[in-house]
């Protein structure tokens, strides 16, 4: 008698399982959870990324999927989030180990006998030796680059600078640590709804920036 050979784990039940735990993760870290997140002006995406203290990327990839859009895609990765973690299915899980960065973390699915998938860590994330600053900062908004400007300097930035050279400012005067900071509560504010305000006072500026000055003075 032949043994059924098991069916191929698709991409849409890998993100169903992967997102079921990092949602349960996120309640308990008070993170919030964004499904294909634009990095770098939109030139790259992540599958999934938990926001918390620290920006962790989930990238999917199933057995039927190739690896061709992430080879293009790995270094956006690196310059954006502390952590990486690759989500595969039984066919390349243990490739992976061996192609992606050693700081990456690789999670492995493979099919339970009533069909749904169980998520193993073959090898937990490792910081990111590699940040780019202004890769985060571009993670952010005109309206939030210009609160935390202002948050920083005590003072409103050039009301003529582009978003880009907001973020450019942010990349320059802010270390690591503290751009970190500023990205995630922006990110965890803007999942709950809570965004900038685009509503502007007599001076041109926004309700919240001007509420962030008043803060200061």
């Amino acid at each position: 008698m032949h043994k059924m050979s098991t069916p191929s784990i698709t991409e849409s039940e890998l993100r169903q399982a992967v997102r079921s735990r990092l949602l349960a993760d996120a309640t308990k870290s008070g993170g919030r959870l964004f499904e294909e997140l634009g990095i770098e002006g939109g030139e790259a995406r992540v599958d999934l990324a938990l926001v918390d203290t620290q920006l962790s990327a989930f990238e999917l990839k199933s057995d039927l999927d190739s690896f061709a859009r992430l080879h293009n895609q790995i270094h956006a990765y690196n310059r954006v989030f502390d952590r990486v973690t690759l989500v595969t299915g039984p066919i390349y899980s243990e490739a992976s180990l061996a192609l992606m960065p050693t700081w990456w973390g690789v999670w492995s699915a493979a099919r339970r006998v009533d069909g749904t998938l169980a998520l193993r860590v073959l090898r937990k994330p490792k910081a990111n030796p590699i940040q780019d600053r202004l890769s985060m900062a571009m993670l952010l908004w005109r309206a939030e680059c210009i609160e935390a400007l202002a948050s920083h300097r005590g003072e409103l930035p050039p009301k003529r600078a582009t978003k880009f050279e907001l973020q450019e400012m942010l990349a320059r005067e802010l270390s690591v640590r503290t751009l970190r900071e500023a990205v995630t509560s922006f990110l965890r504010k803007r999942q709950a709804g809570f965004l900038p305000s685009t509503s502007l006072t007599s001076d041109g500026t926004s309700d919240a920036v001007a509420f962030a000055l008043s803060c200061l003075a």
